[in-house]
């Protein structure tokens, strides 16, 4: 896992973040190191290895610690690659609400709003607008299901336990 700290003092950095991609093409590598290093403002080091559920792909782990938010450049920037698998996750270091970005070549991009224990939370707002737009008990499921990213979770579960040793492998099925 790489991780690094912003040019400014850690004691100034009110957020923290991590970035996991569980699986890139190796072309696209260099990409995805320069556009991190453009959006961060600094190299970054990204320590690559085999993503063994997808031959030929690779997985690495990034985290951070800032003072400007960076989350919702990085998902926007690396959504462009359709091949990726990956999760950003930023929050604030003082408390309160976070912001999770799951990406999958089928689903796309799902943002979703985090409480302090990392939960996936739906405001209020949101829940009114579901409630008053469904008109089956099937569609509110299917709404709720989606404001929560429960199909990103289930994809993307498989990649976070196949990343590691042969032995986590092997306890992987899809």
């Amino acid at each position: 896992m790489s991780s690094l700290l912003s040019s400014n003092s850690s004691m100034h950095a009110l957020l923290a973040g991590d970035l996991r991609i569980y699986s890139a093409p190796r072309a696209l590598l260099r990409h995805i190191q320069w556009s991190l290093n453009e959006i961060f403002g600094y190299p970054v080091d990204l320590n690559w290895e085999q993503q063994h559920l997808s031959p030929g792909a690779l997985a690495t782990e990034l985290q951070w610690r800032e003072v400007k938010p960076v989350a919702s450049k990085i998902a926007s920037t690396l959504k462009s690659w359709h091949y990726l698998r990956f999760e950003v996750r930023e929050f604030s270091t003082t408390g309160g609400e976070g912001v999770l970005y799951r990406c999958t070549p089928e689903l796309g991009l799902h943002q979703a709003v985090t409480a302090s224990s990392g939960d996936v939370m739906i405001h209020e707002n949101r829940l009114m607008t579901i409630l008053e737009n469904t008109r089956s008990y099937e569609a509110l499921r299917r709404s709720v299901s989606d404001s929560l990213g429960i199909a990103w979770d289930t994809e993307l579960e498989y990649y976070r336990r196949g990343v590691g040793g042969e032995a986590e492998i092997k306890a992987v099925s899809i």
